[in-house]
This record gives C-alpha cells, sequence and structure tokens, in this order.
C-alpha cells in the first residue's frame, strides 16, 4: 500500500485524506495546529463559542452539484441546517433594508424603497438570477482529464452565462452603486462591501444567491471535526502539531517531510495542502516554480484579511432564523487601523442554540483588515496589546449604541487580528480565501520538474469549502489515474 503524506488539515487536505483512504493509500495528514479545519474553524472561550468561518456552505440542498461531495465525505450526517432568507439587513439611520435571496422579492422589497431605481435594481434581480444558474451548473472533472467532449459539454451550460460573467467582473461595487440615484440604497450597497472578499460587483450577486446554501447546525469545527472523523473511519491517521520544515526531494521526486522537531515521515506522494507561498518558496526553497507561478505571487492580488472582535452575552437577543449578516450605519465613526469605520457588519449567532449558553448570545463584528498594519507592531507586545484594546473599546462603545439592550450585560470578548490568523493557520498575509481573484489564475496543481509532489485547496484557485473538498477529491482522481488505479468515492 503507498503512502500518501498529505500537510495541513484543512478542509482541502481532510478531503484529500479521505478520497486517499477510499482508493486503499495509507493517508497521514500532518497539521501544525492542535485542530482539524485550518480557517474553517472556530473556538470556546467561557461557554461561548466563536466562529470565524462558516456563512453560508454550497452543497447543503441535495440538488446541489457539491451535495455528492459532502455526501462522500459525510460532513453533513445528521446535521441540522438552517436556512436563511436574506444574506443581509442592513440598518441606516431611519431606514432597515432587507435583501432577500430571492430575486423577485429582492426586487419588490427594494422597489418599495427606491423607486427611482427600478433599472438598476432589476438588473441586480436578473444578475442573481444568473448565479443560481451558475450554482447549478455540473461539477467537472479535473482539468487534466478534460476531453473536448466535455468542454462542448461545458460549453453549451455556460455559454448562456458568458457575456454576464465578462460584464460584471469587470464592475467594482463602486461603479455599480455610483449607478444608484436614492441615498439610502447608495449607502447600503456601499457598505455591504465589508462583507465580501473582494471589490468586484459580482460579490454581491454571488452572495445573494444563497438560498439553498445553509449554515450546519454547530459551525465550522464541528463541521470540519465531522470530515475528521470520516478521515478516521477509513483508517487514515492525522498527526497534530507538527510543523513541517521541508519537503524532502531526491532527484527532484517528494520523498517526504521533514518536521521541524528533525523527524523525517517517508512518502511514496506528497500533497500540500497548505498555504502555497509557505509550500512553494519555503518548504521548497522556491527551487520548482515556474515564470507563471512565480508572476502570479508576485503580482496578484490576495483576499484581504480580518479583524474579528467576537462577544459572549448574557442576554438572549433576538435574530433572524438563519445566519444573517446585519450592518449597522454609525452615528459617529469609530477609528480601526488608523480609518474611520462608519459601519458595523455584526454577525448574530442566536438562531443556533449551540453557540451560547442557554438564555445567552455570541456576537461577532468583523472589518476587512491589512495585515501588514497588525504585523508592523506584532513584534512590539506591549503596542499589539494596546492596539487590540482600543479595538474592543471601540466596538464595544459603538456596539452598545446600536443595540443598546447589550449594555452592562458583555460577559466576554476576545479579538482576532490578522497575526492571529496567520499564526494559527500559516495563510500568507492572513489572507482568508488566497488570491483576490483566483478563478482567472488556473494554477496547476503540480509543479515543474518535481515528481510525486501535488497541491490542493485555495492556492490553486479552489477558493470556499465546497471547492477546496472538491479540490482534494480532484487531487487524488488524478493521482489515481498517474498510479493506474481505478478511482472510486466509496470504501470497498
Amino acid at each position: 500500500m503507498k503512502k500518501i503524506v498529505i500537510i495541513g488539515g484543512g478542509i482541502a487536505g481532510l478531503s484529500a485524506g479521505c478520497y486517499a483512504k477510499m482508493n486503499d493509500f495509507d493517508a497521514h495528514i500532518y497539521e501544525m495546529h492542535n485542530l482539524p479545519g485550518g480557517l474553517c474553524t472556530s473556538w470556546k472561550r467561557r461557554g461561548y463559542t466563536f466562529d470565524i468561518c462558516i456563512q453560508w456552505l454550497m452543497g447543503t440542498s441535495p440538488d446541489s452539484p457539491y451535495h455528492k461531495i459532502w455526501q462522500e465525505l459525510e460532513s453533513l450526517k445528521n446535521k441540522y441546517v438552517y436556512y436563511n432568507e436574506k444574506p443581509w439587513k442592513v440598518f441606516l439611520k431611519g431606514q432597515v433594508i432587507d435583501f432577500y435571496n430571492d430575486p423577485d422579492r429582492l426586487a419588490s422589497s427594494l422597489k418599495e424603497i427606491a423607486p427611482e431605481d427600478s433599472k438598476i435594481i432589476d438588473e441586480l434581480s436578473e444578475c442573481v438570477k444568473k448565479f443560481y444558474q451558475i450554482n447549478q451548473i455540473s461539477l467537472t472533472k479535473p482539468n487534466e482529464f478534460l476531453t473536448l467532449f466535455d468542454m462542448i459539454k461545458m460549453m453549451k451550460e455556460f455559454i448562456p452565462l458568458m457575456k454576464f460573467v465578462k460584464k460584471y467582473s469587470k464592475i467594482s461595487i463602486d461603479k455599480f452603486t455610483d449607478l444608484i440615484t436614492n441615498p439610502n440604497l447608495k449607502r447600503a450597497f456601499k457598505y455591504m462591501k465589508l462583507s465580501t472578499s473582494i471589490e468586484d460587483f459580482i460579490a454581491i450577486p454571488f452572495i445573494l444567491s444563497t438560498r439553498k446554501s445553509g449554515f450546519p447546525k454547530g459551525g465550522s469545527l464541528p463541521f470540519a471535526k465531522s470530515i475528521e472523523q470520516r478521515l478516521v473511519q477509513l483508517g487514515g491517521e492525522i498527526h497534530y502539531g507538527k510543523k513541517i520544515k521541508k519537503v524532502l526531494v531526491v532527484n527532484n521526486k517528494a520523498t517526504g517531510i521533514l518536521l521541524e522537531d528533525g523527524s523525517e515521515i517517508e512518502a511514496d506522494i506528497v500533497i500540500s495542502a497548505a498555504d502555497g507561498y509557505h509550500t512553494i518558496f519555503q518548504l521548497l526553497d522556491g527551487q520548482y516554480m515556474s515564470k507563471k507561478i512565480k508572476h502570479i505571487y508576485n503580482t496578484e492580488l490576495l483576499a484581504p484579511s480580518l479583524l474579528q472582535v467576537s462577544i459572549g452575552i448574557n442576554s438572549e437577543l433576538s435574530s433572524e432564523k438563519g445566519f444573517v449578516e446585519y450592518l449597522y450605519e454609525l452615528e459617529n465613526p469609530i477609528v480601526i487601523e488608523g480609518k474611520n469605520k462608519k459601519c458595523l457588519l455584526i454577525r448574530n449567532y442566536s438562531f443556533d442554540p449551540s453557540f451560547a449558553p442557554q438564555g445567552k448570545s455570541t456576537l461577532t463584528v468583523t472589518f476587512p483588515s491589512d495585515y501588514s498594519y497588525w504585523e508592523k507592531i506584532y513584534s512590539d507586545k506591549e503596542k499589539y496589546h494596546q492596539e487590540k484594546n482600543n479595538v474592543e473599546k471601540g466596538v464595544l462603545f459603538a456596539l452598545e449604541k446600536v443595540i443598546p439592550e447589550i449594555r452592562g450585560k458583555i460577559e466576554v470578548v476576545d479579538v482576532a487580528t490578522p497575526v492571529t490568523l496567520n499564526r494559527y493557520t500559516n495563510n500568507w498575509n492572513g489572507a482568508i480565501t488566497g488570491f483576490a481573484r483566483p478563478y482567472f489564475l488556473n494554477i496547476p496543481r503540480t509543479l515543474p520538474k518535481l515528481k510525486k509532489f501535488y497541491m490542493t485547496g485555495q492556492w490553486i484557485g479552489n477558493t470556499g469549502l465546497a471547492d477546496a473538498a472538491k479540490s482534494g477529491r480532484d487531487c487524488l482522481e488524478v493521482i489515481c489515474k498517474k498510479e493506474k488505479k481505478e478511482f472510486i468515492t466509496t470504501k470497498l
């Protein structure tokens, strides 16, 4: 039985491990943290759960193309899934605007507020409908296996949507917002940029098209643990607290990994589901890359990192039925990272009772963040903690203004900075989804002249949890082909 060593226990790594075992490889995952999931994680403080990842999960609905992957990984087995009817609820001064994920209801609701913008509202609604069509496009084979027939089939599904994608991928949220006349609707769109990882307008209809993408009860870490459990049941192993120093290479062939404690782990095949930059430039010393790969890492924009303030409140707050992002316009801006912030993005997890003790509530407030800002002050621990305290004070002051009933009931506050994300996940510059526009990069899963080595996950363009899981699956399908094995997706 050939041995596969997988670097990183995030969703892509866990997926790769599961499919490796389904195909009779000896699978071992080495993870630097003491928990599975990577960025798909949460943590507890005094009984409160603070989540940093799942908002809505593609593939929870049986009619989603991704559903079969979650079935194969048993990640949703016996899990209740919460569905919502609106991804965003925006609280402006004197106006509340609901953004529904039903395109027709979205249009009628927004037209009641801004009839003068009916044309642009209809355009938004049509964009959401187009994304619902895109979400139903069949999953493809790994790129390496696409035949001419496959390409023709893909084109038939995608050609009617190509004009839409081409047009709107070139429009920024700011440019689209400039077309809006109603001042309240214009401000609402401006604030929604807080929850997109890119500034392209196309992110907004994409997030709005989440009617059948739900939130699994318990959130990110229990979801990741369910895939870990599947791995273990299949006979795979995950080794925690194991930081990798180098990928071992002999005659341009990956032969294993070197751990920081000096241990050498032999392998017939090595898969990196870890950070792409760290893998290529440090674990492999930059020796195996093409001009294209070098150009991508030198020039492409990264997705922003994240600053999150998590709060445990001794009060049962009301909420929508499922995951909703609440955007509150502030009467007085607060200063975060030296910049005025005029809006709070709040996530209220009261819809899921597992997030807080009975009668209590968990909230998080998040901001897109500049990794370099926090990296510069991190070496000065006193300054770093003082800045975290300033963030906490500013957020709590603003939070008590927009939700007065929490005043005097805050029990726990936890501030996670981009440096925190980097420390626990090793993600380059704390980027939460890798590159800002990964789908246009076509990054290969193998490196030039390096045999028996593969990459998987968000740094080869598979951003989002569903795509990360598919990336691990695709990687094993490619390996099976190379090893002249039939690829199977259940344990025989």
